[in-house]
C-alpha cells in the first residue's frame, strides 16, 4: 500500500475510534497495542541483530510514529535540526509519551530514572533500544552515565534528557537541573533545547497525558487511551553552544524551552517551584 494511502487509511480509521464510546475506544486500542508491542519485541529480539545501526534507527523512529498512532495521538513534530555530530537534546517532560514523541522525529538515546527498567515489556524496550538507566541521588551513577553519554556523543549519536528531573502537567515549566550537562561542556557538543506539548483534538489544552503525583503507569495509559484524540507537538529551538559553565547552559536551555512553549519567568520564583507560567503562545 503506498504511504500517502497508508496514512490516509489511518487517519481515517482513528476518526471513527474517537467516535466511540470509550469503553470500546478502550478495548480496540489495546488491543492494536498488544500487536504493536508484540512486533516490537520481536524486532528488538530477533531482527535488530541482523540490522546496521543506521537500520535499527530508521526501525526505532518508524515503531514510535506508530505506537502513537496507535494510541490515538496525532505527532506535529518540526524537523530538528541537521547536525554533523553528536549533541544533547535538552526538553521539558510531561509525559512517558515524550519518549516516543521524540523518537518519531529524531533517535536518541535516552537517560531515564533506573525504576523504568523495571517496567514490564516498556522496560525491555527501553534497555533494547540504548537508553541509559540513572539511579537518581547517586553521585557515584550520575558520574557513570555522564561518562556513557561521553561516549555516545564522541560517536555521533544524540542523547536525550528531561533537566526537570521530574514530569509536570506541561502548563509550567520546573528549573533545569545541570548535572547531567557536563559531558556537552567537556566535549563541546551543541545542546539543543526542545519542547512538547499534548492538546485535545479541539486544540485545548490537555491533562491527559501528564504522568504525575502518585499515578500509576496503568491509570496514565488508561487515561490516555480512554480520550477520543490527542495532539502531541514538539518543536526545537536553535543549537547552543557550550562555551560556559554547565549552570548557565542550564539557564540558557530552560529559557530557550519556555520561549517555545510560549512561557515566561515568574518574578522571585522559588527554584523548587514552577518558575514559568503562561503568555502569548509564540508565532
Amino acid at each position: 500500500m503506498p504511504a500517502a494511502s497508508s496514512d490516509e487509511w489511518s487517519y481515517n480509521a482513528g476518526v471513527i475510534v474517537a467516535r466511540l464510546p470509550i469503553f470500546l475506544r478502550r478495548t480496540i486500542r489495546i488491543s492494536l497495542l498488544a500487536l504493536h508491542l508484540a512486533w516490537g519485541v520481536t524486532l528488538a529480539g530477533l531482527a535488530f541483530p541482523l540490522f546496521s545501526p543506521a537500520q535499527r534507527d530508521r526501525l526505532i523512529m518508524t515503531w514510535s510514529q506508530r505506537l502513537l498512532r496507535v494510541l490515538g495521538v496525532q505527532a506535529h513534530v518540526a524537523a530538528a535540526p541537521s547536525l554533523p555530530g553528536g549533541a544533547l537534546l535538552v526538553c521539558n517532560h510531561v509525559s512517558w509519551l515524550d519518549i516516543y514523541l521524540i523518537y518519531a522525529a529524531q533517535r536518541v538515546h535516552f537517560v531515564s530514572k533506573s525504576e523504568v527498567r523495571a517496567w514490564p515489556v516498556a522496560g525491555w524496550l527501553a534497555h533494547k533500544t540504548g537508553t541509559l538507566f540513572l539511579e537518581r541521588g547517586r553521585r557515584a551513577d550520575t558520574a557513570r552515565v555522564n561518562a556513557e553519554m561521553r561516549v555516545l556523543m564522541q560517536s555521533g549519536a544524540w542523547v536525550a534528557v528531561f533537566p526537570e528531573g521530574t514530569t509536570s502537567d506541561g502548563r509550567g515549566l520546573r528549573r533545569f537541573l545541570p548535572s547531567l550537562l557536563q559531558p556537552a561542556v567537556e566535549l563541546n557538543c551543541p545542546i539543543v533545547p526542545a519542547a512538547l506539548r499534548y492538546r485535545t483534538l479541539g486544540n485545548e489544552y490537555s491533562a491527559a497525558p501528564a504522568y504525575i503525583d502518585e499515578m500509576s503507569m496503568w491509570q496514565s495509559f488508561r487515561q490516555i487511551i480512554g480520550e477520543p484524540g490527542l495532539i502531541a507537538e514538539l518543536h526545537f529551538g536553535e543549537p547552543i553552544l557550550p562555551t560556559g559553565h554547565r549552570r548557565d547552559l542550564a539557564a540558557q536551555a530552560e529559557a530557550a524551552t519556555a520561549h517555545l512553549l510560549g512561557l515566561r519567568i515568574s518574578a522571585g520564583a522559588s527554584a523548587d517551584t514552577e518558575q514559568r507560567t503562561p503568555a502569548d503562545p509564540p508565532a
